[in-house]
């Protein structure tokens, strides 16, 4: 069963570089929990709630490794700065191709290296380690509006007339 936090916190990760209709079917993929469950593992990090919110950066980033780079030449197109899909009616069928060839390489190697090696020969690329997207949280500080809006709604006024 899928954790309803967890979703969200994946799409709004995937709304970094996909637009609605793409983050929508990744997140409606039967198997998307379990592959960024994963991916995490796959890279040392715990899956959970709160890491997956800090880890935005990542989540995009390995979306578009793992997910976006394997869509078929010409299936996915760049609007705003978003991938978006140029046949809507095939992307299901994409992605869940592309999610279990992922599970069928993942499935074959035990290592992680050895997968993340095999995977990136299978594709004719360079291995990835993204150490620097998980080094990157997102910032939970507030704005300096959003402070200054803090300040005075707790501030408490020394004269008790006003």
């Amino acid at each position: 069963m899928q954790n309803i936090h967890d979703i969200i916190e994946i799409k709004r990760g995937l709304h970094r570089i996909c637009g609605q209709i793409l983050a929508d079917a990744i997140a409606e993929l039967d198997k998307c929990e379990e592959f960024y469950q994963d991916v995490f593992s796959l890279y040392g990090l715990i899956y959970n709630t709160e890491t997956i919110k800090q880890k935005r950066v990542f989540v995009a980033t390995t979306a578009k490794y793992f997910i976006l780079d394997r869509f078929p030449e010409g299936s996915l197109s760049i609007v705003d700065d978003k991938y978006e899909p140029t046949n809507k009616k095939e992307i299901k069928k994409f992605l869940k191709n592309i999610i279990e060839e992922f599970f069928t390489l993942r499935n074959t190697y035990s290592s992680n290296d050895d997968f993340k090696k095999k995977y990136a020969e299978h594709f004719n690329e360079e291995v990835k380690d993204f150490s620097k997207e998980i080094a990157e949280n997102r910032d939970d500080s507030l704005s300096d509006f959003v402070k200054a809006l803090e300040k005075v709604y707790y501030y408490k006024d020394k004269n008790d007339n006003c």
